[in-house]
């Protein structure tokens, strides 16, 4: 009988140690959960109202250690305007963006600050009017194809740098109207148009199907294009 007497305050000592255990883990798993959601890589976005197009939908993508890229896409048959940069949490917790706009040889950047609230990031400052700007963290989308409307009016080889090799290449804008005539307008479009048969001396209108790549497929671009339709050809002034 006194060994029984033992035996029970023992296994009521591991029983308790169990338990206690089994809440520690659970805190701990709880801890990693709300540590992981708290950390701000991924993939962000938002839709906005704008003024000469059918909306503006911005996406911001934040991988670690700090780089930062941020896409405006106006919904209409443009490409997205691309900026890459930096990112970094500062001492008051706000989140410092750095970010220039990918070809339009302008080096300013843009300096932005988000504050992280759960799982969206919310603008402070007056660049987005007085609706301002919420970033939402979601699944990253597939890409899909957009068909562009694309101005040409000259066309040539170009070298896409190392390992990438000579391309067809155009000189294009982009949009219902050629936004200027001034050469420095122009940019270069580094991938051949399927279907084009370009003529010296003439502007083309276009609609063109951008279609995305494999990403697994590399010393190419990010794109193939494929004429839809040749919509004008005139005269080069």
């Amino acid at each position: 009988m006194k060994y029984i007497r033992l035996l029970v305050p023992a296994v009521a000592l591991l029983l308790a140690a169990c338990q206690n255990n089994r809440k520690a883990g659970t805190a701990d798993s709880l801890q990693t959960v709300t540590t992981a959601a708290s950390t701000p890589e991924g993939y962000y976005e938002a839709s906005l109202p704008a003024a000469s197009s059918p909306g503006r939908l911005i996406a911001l993508t934040l991988r670690p250690p700090a780089e930062a890229q941020m896409t405006t896409d106006y919904l209409n048959n443009t490409p997205e305007i691309l900026q890459m940069g930096n990112w970094s949490v500062q001492n008051d917790g706000r989140m410092l963006i750095t970010l220039v706009t990918v070809g339009s040889g302008n080096p300013q950047k843009d300096t932005l600050y988000f504050r992280q609230e759960g799982e969206s990031l919310r603008y402070e400052g007056s660049n987005y009017g007085s609706d301002g700007l919420t970033l939402v963290r979601k699944e990253r989308p597939a890409p899909a194809a957009k068909e562009l409307v694309v101005w040409v009016k000259g066309e040539g080889e170009c070298d896409r740098g190392p390992g990438f090799g000579k391309t067809k290449c155009y000189d294009v804008q982009y949009g219902d109207k050629p936004a200027s005539p001034v050469a420095d307008a122009w940019e270069k479009l580094m991938e051949p148009i399927e279907g084009l048969t370009f003529e010296k001396g003439y502007v083309y209108k276009l609609r063109v199907n951008r279609i995305p790549r494999d990403p697994r497929i590399q010393d190419i671009g990010a794109y193939e294009y494929k004429l839809i339709e040749v919509v004008s050809k005139e005269k080069a002034q």
